[in-house]
This record gives structure tokens, C-alpha cells and sequence, in this order.
């Protein structure tokens, strides 16, 4: 977990300079978007769709949702994977453009093959930094921790990017590394509330 600190806090120091220009990022907005995830004890790729939002109900606190579902076939079956959190954070202000986060959640997954299904259920933590380091450009970076009752536990790095073509609406691409699974997609956002 050090190293994925370590690569916000360069990330962040990259960026220093450019922060004070922007204005900060919104924590209420609705998302959807294509994600493929490469799960190393797998030969395919599960690929699918992922919706989302977040909705700032006082200032700098917000509850978050998100549902995934993608699938796959494998050794010639057909195998559904959905999941989903929620949950709620804080995020505190480090400059106006910049803000660092915490979250924490509940999550769920399923995965379906034939005529068998496995479900699991956790929590998860995250830590992040989201900044806008230009009027049109917003980068985030985020170490998250999951906690499964069954499957046990996984620390991943995300990384983003969000370009606004218009104030409030953005295309961003991301990706999240983890020791057992690497994710990433495409995303389109809608803001509909600013700090």
C-alpha cells in the first residue's frame, strides 16, 4: 500500500503548480460508461458496463452508489459477473482545486456460470486525491481496499482522467491496478452540482 501513497503523493507534487488556476472538483454528478477487466487467473477478459453517481447532501459530505456488470466466456460457458457499492465520504479541501477524500462502503458481487452463482459481500475504504488542474482537466488518483466475508481482501491503485467539453460534462478514462485483477475503461459524466 506504501507505493501506491508514494505515487499519489508524486502525482499530486507533479501537479502542484497548475491547481491554484481551477476550480475545485463536484461531488454530485451521475456517471455511466465501458469497462473491461483482465483477472489473472483467466485467460479472457471480462467486459461490460458500469453506471454511478454521487450526491454531496451537506458540504464536503457525500453518499455514493455503483453497479457493475459485465461477462465473459470462459472454457466455453457463459460466466455474468455484477457487483455494486455504496456507501458515503468526506472529502476535505486542500486548496480550491484540489481535495483529498475518504470513503467507506458496502459492496456485493455475483458471478453466475451454467446454472451456479457465488455471491460475496464486504466493505471498502478508499483514500484519494481529485484535482482540477485546469478549468477543462481534472485528474484523480485513489488507493482503495477491499474486504470480501468469503473471497478475502485486495488493495488496488485508480487513476483518472476527465476532460469537460463542457462545464458540466465530462469523458474520462481510467483504470484501476490491483494484485489480482487490472481494470479500465471509458466514462461519461454529468455534474450537476458544484462546491
Amino acid at each position: 500500500m506504501r507505493k501506491y501513497i508514494l505515487a499519489l503523493l508524486a502525482a499530486t507534487l507533479a501537479f502542484a503548480p497548475l491547481l491554484a488556476r481551477a476550480e475545485g472538483p463536484s461531488y454530485s454528478f451521475v456517471e455511466a460508461g465501458y469497462i473491461m477487466t483482465d483477472i489473472d487467473d483467466f485467460d479472457e477478459e471480462f467486459d461490460g458496463f458500469g453506471i454511478g453517481g454521487s450526491f454531496e447532501f451537506v458540504e464536503n459530505w457525500f453518499v455514493y452508489a455503483s453497479y457493475l456488470d459485465q461477462s465473459a466466456e470462459i472454457f466455453g460457458f457463459d460466466v455474468d459477473a455484477t457487483g455494486f457499492d455504496v456507501g458515503f465520504g468526506y472529502a476535505f479541501p486542500l486548496t480550491d482545486a484540489m481535495d483529498l477524500y475518504g470513503k467507506l462502503g458496502y459492496t456485493e458481487v455475483e458471478i453466475e456460470a451454467v446454472d451456479e452463482s457465488v455471491d460475496d459481500d464486504g466493505y471498502t475504504l478508499s483514500v484519494g486525491l481529485r484535482a482540477k488542474v485546469m478549468e477543462q482537466l481534472e485528474l484523480e488518483g485513489a488507493v482503495d481496499y477491499v474486504d470480501l466475508s468469503d473471497s478475502g481482501d485486495d488493495t488496488s491503485l485508480g487513476l483518472a482522467a476527465r476532460w469537460y467539453f463542457m462545464p458540466q460534462f465530462a469523458l474520462g478514462i481510467e483504470g484501476a491496478f490491483g494484485d489480482d485483477a487490472n481494470s479500465y475503461g471509458i466514462s461519461a459524466r454529468w455534474e450537476f452540482g458544484r462546491q
